[in-house]
């Protein structure tokens, strides 16, 4: 594995709680600045929900769950990991021909499934936010997670819907119109969608999931931070609408957020990256 690969950290920055009754400002990043496009070149992939998944999308998973001690065992040729009440079953695209989820957890009254090509930055955040769940329940302690600051971000990030409030079902939209996520009424039922002509992914949490994994989940679709992949990796249909910009490790990129840049004021570009893996290969359904 890369040496930049770090499971510690989350595919998404945390942003301090909103006051009471604030209204979301949207907010407009700055483009990336333009990378070298030579084949096989790493670079920063904007908007990372369109990122889709490599190869090696479940490593980062797979470490989170492994680091926390979760049990591990086989199940028809997934990798199945066990803590408490919660199991997450790990799907390799060696299972099947064609590969339909990624990986699936479910725990007492819900489930949570992530198709194929689901970006490996989406994977490790769901890992990480139900090791943190099955860690709640161990101790005893109170959630922490607040579904509202998710979708303020949401609205924020530019997303239309995200500050609907009603009994119908919310259709939450991304500015790009390339992906989407439906929330029902009671927030029992939340659905992503992402992508276009056949190149995307799909996530649904179904019935009473814990409000860390939702929340995680949520919150990874507003982020800012590049994703870092391949260039003769980038899908083919949605290459036109992504914001292409150099390699998120290379030194003169990761200078730009040190506090020196950001005391610099806000036309200063930053750029935080979505950790990937070294070599990451489109994934194909």
């Amino acid at each position: 594995m890369d040496s930049t690969t770090s499971s510690a950290a989350s595919n998404y920055t945390r942003r301090p709680r909103r006051p009471a009754g604030s209204e979301p400002r949207k907010r407009v990043a700055p483009p990336l600045p333009k990378a070298t496009w030579n084949r096989g070149n790493a670079v920063g992939v904007r908007p990372a929900y369109l990122a889709l998944g490599t190869y090696t999308s479940l490593v980062r998973a797979r470490r989170v769950l492994q680091e926390a001690s979760w049990t591990r065992t086989g199940r028809d040729q997934a990798q199945a990991f066990t803590r408490g009440n919660i199991q997450v079953l790990l799907h390799d695209d060696t299972d099947q021909p064609y590969q339909r989820e990624a990986l699936t957890a479910h725990g007492p009254g819900w489930r949570a499934v992530f198709s194929a090509q689901s970006p490996d930055e989406v994977l490790a955040s769901a890992a990480e936010a139900l090791v943190e769940v099955a860690m709640v329940a161990e101790d005893g302690a109170p959630g922490r997670a607040d579904l509202d600051q998710a979708l303020f971000c949401l609205a924020e990030a530019g997303w239309e819907g995200a500050d609907t409030r009603g009994g119908s079902i919310a259709r939450i939209t991304s500015p790009d119109r390339l992906a989407e996520l439906l929330c029902h009424p009671g927030k029992r039922a939340w659905l992503i969608t992402a992508g276009v002509d056949g190149e995307g992914w799909e996530a649904e949490l179904v019935g009473d999931c814990p409000d860390l994994l939702v929340e995680a989940v949520v919150g990874s679709l507003a982020t800012e931070s590049p994703a870092r992949r391949r260039t003769a990796d980038l899908p083919t249909a949605l290459r036109r609408y992504l914001d292409i910009g150099p390699d998120p490790y290379r030194a003169d990129v990761a200078r730009r957020t040190s506090p020196a840049a950001r005391a610099a004021g806000p036309a200063a570009l930053v750029i935080t990256p979505a950790l990937g893996t070294s070599a990451p290969v489109r994934r194909s359904r």
